[in-house]
């Protein structure tokens, strides 16, 4: 089943179509030829990824005044996948509004693996046959992109720039009364910098959604890997980098959604009579993948009938990696990996975007902390809720077990608090880049993971509307830079989730999936359990 969303009206700027610069621009440079050679490797052999130009100066050079990108090469031939094989030390700079190449940059020979495909030489037995069937179709309704699943209702809608977006997610607690939760949803921005202190990566810290524009490298689910083979699947189509003269870019089966078993929702047993009363849980999922450069992103927003929210990013693809000479100078960075190659220590950033609506648009964010208390016994700890008046940034603190709610101004549960949602954060990690490097100051949303503002139109995106060679000033930090009140306001909130990549062999050739994210939590919005009223099988 397939269901087309039409974006033909839709405009975007971006970074993409670098194929053909590469060709006619870096390939016929002699000075990058003659890298090539002194590493003994045919330049027509060399694959080259283009990425955004970042925050790093070339000498000589006016970012002010052009648009630039640099290019990384690695050893293609005849083999797939050229990720696996870096041709260290050489990296071009290319000006695209004049369409040459400014410099050349060679940090000396490192021998260049030309053998390996990144594949295995033998296949295991395949597992029997795992069947997923829905005999009577799925248990979602669409009324075009517009879904209701066990109570919960929402809207999905696409951006050439951040991808899948979820919009007025509500849950139907009374029959004909949705409430409102969130107006808006999505991942807003990824940010990933890399450890190795060497001019020719200092200034790889890819900001994979406002540098590139993600959802344009949207790519098609396949039933049996991404998704099961319940899922409806819904086609995207997007504008061309070449503006009318390029016609569309057709996206196919782009967003997928499916029903999936969770194993128990609940479960009690009566101490009399030993009689078990419990429930086996149900999942809506809507998931959508991306492969920007070496990396493959998905996006994962899992609906339950408990009310919460599953907010995720799935990372897998290849690392970056280096070649390398042992002993090598900066061999406490990163990880062998191979012959002569090894894969940096990097981090990633996740940050999504939260416009909350609970129950209205008449909201306030308040923190809770835990601390121990003097009692007789010893045993005593509380919990201390605290109203964030105005817009600022928190960290986490593990010790006080910090959480925040976002609560309605203006309607109270049966037992007469406010209604509310929690977010529940996961593991995650700080920047350990010095705060003063140049792509950590572009991201201030990552030293902080919890930022609160007040809704304002325009005020989109983490890192700002134009974040490619953009000011380190706009962005989250200018949204939240007057501390406007945010009591009983409409409020949006930036949540970061992190992780630091340490690689290790088993991340060579290809990396097994990675999932990092948070959980949203009703936190009063129900008088009751809402999964109560799930049905036993029949």
């Amino acid at each position: 089943m397939t269901a087309t969303l039409d974006l033909r009206t839709f405009r975007a700027v971006s970074v993409s179509g670098f194929i053909g610069v590469q060709t006619n621009i870096i390939m016929p440079n002699p000075t990058w030829q003659a890298a090539m050679r002194k590493r003994g490797v045919n330049p027509s052999d060399v694959y080259l990824d283009g990425w955004a130009f970042g925050d790093i100066p070339e000498p000589g050079v006016d970012p002010s005044t052009t648009r630039l990108t640099r290019a990384l090469c690695f050893y293609r031939g005849s083999l797939p996948n050229p990720y696996d094989r870096p041709i260290e030390g050489v990296v071009v700079t290319v000006d695209m509004n004049s369409a040459q190449v400014v410099n050349v940059a060679d940090t000396g020979i490192r021998p260049v693996n030309t053998t390996t495909s990144g594949d295995s030489a033998t296949t295991r037995a395949a597992p029997k046959p795992l069947i997923v069937s829905q005999p009577d179709g799925p248990s979602f309704k669409l009324d075009g992109l517009a879904v209701t699943w066990q109570k919960w209702h929402f809207r999905m809608g696409y951006s050439w720039r951040e991808g899948l977006v979820l919009y007025q997610i509500g849950y139907e607690d009374k029959p004909g009364e949705v409430r409102s939760i969130i107006y808006r949803l999505s991942l807003n921005e990824i940010f990933v910098p890399y450890a190795i202190p060497d001019p020719n990566w200092v200034w790889r810290a890819a900001f994979d959604i406002g540098e590139y524009n993600l959802g344009q490298y949207t790519e098609p689910l396949q039933a049996g890997i991404d998704v099961p083979e319940n899922a409806v699947f819904f086609d995207l189509v997007g504008p061309s980098d070449q503006g009318s003269a390029g016609g569309i870019t057709d996206l196919p089966s782009s967003i997928a959604v499916y029903e999936r078993d969770a194993g128990v929702l609940w479960d009690r047993t009566d101490p009399s009579s030993f009689a078990r009363d419990a429930r086996g849980a149900r999942e809506l999922v809507v998931t959508i993948a991306y492969v920007n450069g070496n990396y493959t992103y998905a996006s994962e927003y899992v609906f339950r009938q408990d009310g919460s929210i599953g907010c995720y990013v799935i990372a897998n693809g290849t690392t970056l990696n280096r070649g390398f000479t042992p002993p090598d100078q900066d061999s406490d960075y990163d990880t062998v990996v191979n012959k002569n190659i090894a894969a940096p220590i990097h981090q990633h950033f996740f940050n999504f975007r939260i416009d909350f609506d609970i129950d209205g648009t008449q909201n306030t964010a308040v923190e809770s902390n835990l601390e121990s208390v003097s009692s007789p016994y010893g045993n005593a700890f509380t919990q201390n809720e605290t109203p964030l008046t105005q817009e600022q940034y928190r960290d986490l603190n593990a010790a006080t077990y910090r959480r925040w709610t976002v609560q309605s101004a203006t309607r109270l549960n049966a037992l007469g608090t406010p209604t509310g949602y929690g977010l529940e954060p996961a593991d995650t990690t700080v920047p350990y880049a010095a705060s003063n490097y140049p792509p950590l100051v572009r991201a201030p949303w990552a030293t902080h993971p919890f930022w609160l503002t007040r809704y304002e139109d325009g005020e989109l995106y983490a890192s700002g509307a134009y974040p490619n060679q953009g000011p380190a000033d706009d962005g989250i930090q200018a949204y939240a830079a007057g501390h406007q009140p945010a009591v009983a306001n409409d409020v949006v909130i930036w949540y970061t989730a992190a992780f630091t990549h340490l690689p290790s062999v088993e991340n060579y050739p290809v990396m097994s999936s990675e999932r990092i994210g948070f959980q949203l939590e009703p936190d009063g919005f129900f008088d009751r359990d809402p999964a109560l009223d799930v049905p036993p099988p029949s």
